[in-house]
């Protein structure tokens, strides 16, 4: 593991903003958090809603359902309900115009998954005349969360990537495994069409185990969007990510490095402990990206330290906001969705040094990631209890917003049990256009006035 400093002990998901920082931001532009993919329940969207609504700016979600936890925080100002296929184009345009005749206000588009930060990129134009947006290259969002196509760039621009094979057939699958060294990393192209039944990423231990996988997925999807990866091994490797927001000039607003310590699924999951630590060397590689590709807007990227040759390893670049973002702040308070709102309304982004050793923890999540690395033998009791020393933030607990973690422990158990009796999930019927749920705005935010929303 990386030499980490100490942690610094926090109030755990209670940080106040007081009237001089919350006076930095422009409170008459709003904020709508949009989530479109199959798992609309990450915490992003949580950490959005507490992170802008902390700062009084009012925030809007998106939702598929009115029991998402992110949808009773006490800092959303209003939520609407859309489920829908949001591939259908005009459906989408023609909801998103409905969302935007409702609001009447300049509002920000927060892309929470990578389907909708494809759908605002490649729909801008059309969007442009209701909302605020970064606007990287049209195409550029489905590229980069593409796996093939980020491998294939990462090719060209001599990015390090593990290698990586795209078998077009079961017979060429067990001709690349006859020659592979397991375990393997087996990813979907593009996770965000897969059912929700598929992993879209697992880690194979063995060829008969490849040839299961590839047998389950070939059933519920093309196998053409099936990557096989080499694995860098576990005892050689370090995780780290990389979040940032970046100018229409592609200049690093706001950037962080840090470590994951545990994820779920083990090494192959999300990140369910992860810890802030600088990394100048990661930053710059991550700049030249953004650079050589004309980036702008939100990013996560996450990178596999190989430490026998020191290089890391480009895995994911998501064109969005990251699921754990609110592990990072500054010493100033800024995160980045908040730069990202000072920046799309004019305002100065007052930057400063990476608060180190700040810990996020996905607390539900954990406790089952905690448990699978403890019976692998890769985690021992007292490294377990002192890793959760010092965490200064949960992804859904709050002292002040308790309801989403409420929700979400009702939730959890509830999910367990319904996949293990194997019970039909109620879906709720489809929403051809958007409904406005709930409203709740500060007083006279409605007949702010409204300054020209700046274009990026």
């Amino acid at each position: 593991m990386a030499q980490l400093s100490s942690p610094r002990l926090e109030p755990m998901g209670s940080t106040a903003m007081g009237p001089e920082f919350a006076g930095h931001f422009d409170t008459s532009v709003a904020a709508l958090v949009l989530n479109f993919g199959a798992y609309p329940l990450h915490q992003s969207s949580l950490g959005i809603i507490r992170s802008l609504g902390r700062v009084r700016i009012p925030v809007f979600a998106v939702q598929r359902s009115s029991c998402i936890p992110s949808g009773v925080s006490r800092y959303l100002a209003g939520k609407f309900l859309w489920r829908t296929d949001a591939q259908d184009s005009e459906r989408f345009l023609k909801g998103m115009s409905r969302i935007g005749k409702i609001l009447d206000h300049p509002t920000i588009l927060v892309p929470a998954d990578d389907l909708s930060a494809i759908l605002i990129a490649e729909h801008a134009d059309d969007l442009a005349s209701n909302f605020i947006f970064a606007r990287p290259p049209a195409t550029l969002p489905r590229t980069l969360a593409n796996k093939r196509c980020l491998y294939e760039l990462c090719l060209r621009l001599g990015i390090a990537c593990p290698d990586t094979v795209f078998p077009h057939s079961r017979k060429e699958l067990l001709d690349f495994s006859a020659h592979m060294q397991f375990p393997v990393v087996v990813k979907a192209t593009e996770p965000w069409l897969l059912p929700r039944s598929i992993k879209s990423t697992a880690i194979v231990s063995s060829r008969q185990e490849l040839a299961h996988y590839y047998d389950n997925f070939s059933r519920q999807a093309p196998t053409t969007t099936l990557m096989i990866q080499k694995m860098i091994p576990v005892s050689s490797s370090e995780d780290w990510f990389v979040h940032g927001y970046c100018d229409d000039r592609s200049n690093p607003v706001a950037i962080f490095t840090g470590v994951k310590l545990r994820s779920y699924p083990m090494f192959a999951g999300p990140t369910t402990l992860g810890r802030s630590v600088r990394n100048d060397a990661l930053q710059q590689q991550a700049i030249k990206l953004f650079s050589a590709i004309g980036y702008c807007g939100i990013m996560d990227l996450d990178y596999r330290l190989d430490k026998r040759d020191g290089s890391y390893n480009l895995l994911d670049f998501n064109p969005r906001i990251g699921a754990q973002f609110r592990l990072f702040e500054d010493r100033c308070g800024i995160d980045v969705v908040r730069a990202l709102h000072l920046g799309l309304t004019g305002r100065a982004v007052r930057s400063g040094p990476q608060i180190e050793g700040r810990t996020f923890i996905v607390e539900i999540q954990d406790l089952l990631a905690s448990f699978a690395y403890y019976r692998s033998g890769d985690l021992r009791m007292k490294e377990w209890l002192l890793s959760l020393r010092g965490i200064a933030e949960g992804a859904w607990f709050a002292a002040d917003d308790l309801f989403p973690f409420l929700l979400m422990c009702l939730w959890m158990p509830f999910r367990t049990a319904s996949r293990m009796l194997r019970l039909s999930r109620n879906r709720t019927r489809e929403e051809a256009q958007p409904r406005l749920l709930s409203k709740r705005l500060a007083p006279g935010w409605n007949q702010a006035r409204t300054p020209e929303p700046p274009r990026m």
